[in-house]
């Protein structure tokens, strides 16, 4: 390999076409690069770290978006022969009950209402076999089903985890729980004791205030007398 002449000067077009090739060679060898080495590599030929920042996520998202297309092929071209086959297999099963049909219709009226159910069987086929051209209309719908299966099915968690948290609060509480209630209970109870007693002690109390004052009354209505 000849080598290049002394004090040659590139352009920057040149400079990045020669960084290409001898990216490419060291891929061809298996050589992997780190990113601190290619950031290393941008400085030494001038390119600022911002501009290397900023390709490297373009890669990265041009990579994503590439990942993303080629499974959505995979998925319509799953969802495509999936369809086929059932195209197939309606083909086959509705073509044995035409000459089913058939057979009857000749041996009863003579071929007269035969045409009817084939003409049904052919509508059938021709949405099928559009569902294998449209393959991607099928897997867009199959695809909301399970999101909305999927969503019903977070919903039922939800709902069995919350009657489990409910069974499990009042069939086994928490002792300390218990014993707090059941001191409040009992203070409850203490209170509404010492306020009957009051009441009744102060209804007593005025009973026999009333019948001191009659007792004088009448007293006092004696000596009038």
């Amino acid at each position: 390999m000849s080598e290049p002449p002394p004090g040659q000067t590139y352009s920057q077009e040149e400079v990045t076409e020669i960084l290409k090739r001898a990216l490419r060679q060291q891929s061809l060898r298996g050589k992997q690069l780190s990113h601190e080495e290619l950031v290393e590599m941008a400085n030494e030929v001038g390119i600022d770290r911002a501009s290397l920042e900023a390709a490297t996520a373009d890669l990265a998202q041009t990579r994503a978006t590439e990942l993303v297309q080629s499974e959505e092929a995979r998925e319509i071209a799953l969802e495509r022969s999936r369809r086929f086959g059932r195209f197939v297999s309606s083909l086959f099963t509705y073509l044995m009950m035409d000459v089913v049909l058939y057979v009857i219709d000749l041996r009863t009226t003579g071929g007269t209402w035969f045409f009817w159910p084939l003409l049904g069987f052919a509508i059938a086929l021709a949405f099928q076999l559009r569902g294998v051209f449209f393959a991607h209309e099928g897997l867009e719908k199959r695809r909301l089903r399970e999101a909305k299966l999927a969503r019903k099915m977070e919903r039922r968690a939800a709902r069995d985890a919350w009657r489990q948290r409910m069974h499990a609060t009042f069939t086994a509480p928490n002792p300390d729980a218990v014993s707090n209630g059941a001191k409040e209970f009992e203070n409850a109870v203490q209170a509404g004791v010492a306020a009957l007693l009051t009441v009744a002690a102060k209804k007593i109390q005025a009973h026999a205030e009333r019948s001191v004052d009659q007792h004088r009354r009448a007293q006092g209505t004696r000596r009038d007398r």
